[in-house]
């Protein structure tokens, strides 16, 4: 029997904005996530920016022989002639209900401006938007005023209030990994303190650096705790040169995730599928009541790994624990592509344990419907 997911409405746990004047020159660049400079042909060569086109065709009705520059120039004239109308048709087509977005992105360099943030406020239909603060963006911020240490934390924890306050925000999220890593050690107050100060003086090696951060996790953690919110960590892969893979293992969170303030109180969620640690993610969200995945990034970057890292997450991961995400931005098309492509894959999968008499028909289509949105309701409570 075959399972028809298109017209199962999704909840985006973790995607970005967009804003039409930060667009690159090379369409072909929204499937890219590394820093690393390179030619549009490698972009353009990857089974993910192919597959997005073949979409863009069927979508367009165009033939399929139709040229990737005849796409994207019908593309641009659509977009750019009516943003709204043509956003709102993609999120009609793709059925997504909330986007989850993280408002602190990217990792560094320049934030999105007041005008490109009411660009996508306009463009995204009313009441759609749910907002997830990162804490790296404030660190970053005071790390600038040379403060005491004492002085950073207390404003940290002020502003991180404030910010979950002003934004009505349904969740917390880091970045660690990108700047030391996922193995978040125990840290006291003294050796933050020592690590604080060579840092922000610039004097500090990394393990000064690593000790200052793996030390503010713990104090946003007690915030979540207090406020009853999800915590988001960046796990797996990300854009180089910056993220290193050898330290973005989900499996160094042991200490942390072990951690009896916050073990099965305060839901973590491991953003990417750990991607790709796929595998070693579901075993995480099997071991710990308290730790959940979502399937993101890859979708947009990774498109074709999508069907066997559903099989790899489900092989340990309960189905009620896993969640839809993207982690796009930058483009509508790639937030609407992660969302089509995924409902095909997740069905595609299902079927198979369906053909394999290991679920039923209306199980698949509650396991779908678990991931696609209702898990999502329950983790963060504050979405609807």
């Amino acid at each position: 029997m075959r399972l028809d997911l298109n017209d199962l409405q999704l909840t985006d746990t973790h995607c970005h904005d967009f804003a039409i004047g930060r667009e690159n020159r090379s369409f072909a660049k929204c499937v890219s996530m590394t820093g690393d400079p390179h030619p549009d042909e490698d972009d353009e060569s990857t089974l993910t920016y192919m597959n997005l086109m073949r979409y863009m065709r069927r979508y367009y009705k165009m033939p399929e022989g139709t040229p990737d520059a005849e796409v994207i120039a019908y593309r641009n004239q659509q977009y750019r002639k009516d943003p709204k109308a043509y956003v709102k048709r993609l999120r009609d087509n793709s059925k997504i209900q909330y986007y989850c977005v993280d408002i602190g992105a990217p990792v560094e360099g320049k934030l999105h401006t007041a005008e490109e943030e009411a660009f996508y406020r306009d463009v995204i239909p009313e009441g759609s938007v749910r907002e997830i603060v990162r804490i790296e963006p404030i660190m970053r911020e005071l790390f600038k005023q040379k403060l005491s240490f004492q002085e950073f934390t207390d404003q940290f924890l002020v502003q991180l209030r404030q910010m979950i306050a002003e934004h009505n925000a349904i969740g917390v999220k880091s970045v660690i990994g990108y700047h030391t890593g996922l193995a978040i050690e125990p840290v006291s107050e003294k050796c933050a303190e020592a690590g604080y100060d060579k840092y922000v003086t610039g004097t500090g090696e990394e393990q000064d650096e690593k000790s200052l951060r793996d030390y503010m996790i713990p104090l946003s953690l007690d915030i979540c705790k207090e406020l009853d919110l999800p915590m988001q960590f960046h796990t797996g892969f990300g854009s180089a040169p910056m993220c290193n893979l050898k330290k973005m293992n989900p499996i160094g969170m042991y200490d942390l995730l072990n951690d009896e303030r916050y073990k099965g109180k305060i839901s973590i969620v491991l953003l990417h599928a750990g991607y790709p640690y796929v595998k070693e993610t579901g075993i995480l969200v099997n071991n710990y009541s308290n730790v959940y995945s979502d399937f993101s990034s890859m979708l947009y970057t990774a498109s074709t790994a999508t069907f066997s890292a559903i099989f790899d997450m489900l092989a340990m991961a309960p189905t009620n624990k896993i969640m839809y995400a993207s982690d796009t931005g930058g483009y509508p098309e790639t937030t609407w592509f992660a969302a089509k492509y995924f409902k095909e894959q997740l069905a595609r999968a299902l079927e198979k344990y369906m053909c394999d008499e290991i679920i039923s028909y209306e199980k698949a289509m509650e396991i779908a419907e678990n991931i696609c949105w209702k898990t999502a309701c329950r983790v963060y409570k504050k979405l609807s």
